[in-house]
């Protein structure tokens, strides 16, 4: 009996979390400075501008973690297709790509 493959979460993959987390930087920090630069350059009062640019930043960083998510969970499961193809070849005895 075989027991199942264990996946590792994105969470925890050494490259998928760190790429998510900073693409939620970035994507907040930007979202943050281009509604803080709008507001500023119309001419919006200090307070009003700064809590729209808070709200900008906190939506492009959902939006950009939501992203994030859907892109490496499609990558990570290409990646895990291609390495089970080349092994079933490698057992089946193709050896090469």
């Amino acid at each position: 009996m075989t027991r199942p493959e264990r996946l590792v979460p994105l969470a925890g993959h050494p490259r998928a979390a760190p790429a998510i987390r900073r693409a939620r930087a970035l994507a907040g920090l930007a979202g943050f400075g281009l509604a803080a630069l709008a507001g500023f350059r119309h001419g919006a009062p200090l307070a009003e501008t700064l809590e729209r640019a808070l709200a900008a930043g906190v939506a492009a960083n959902l939006a950009a973690w939501a992203l994030s998510l859907l892109a490496w969970k499609r990558l990570l499961v290409g990646e895990a297709t291609a390495a089970a193809r080349r092994a079933r070849a490698r057992r089946d005895g193709g050896g090469g790509a």
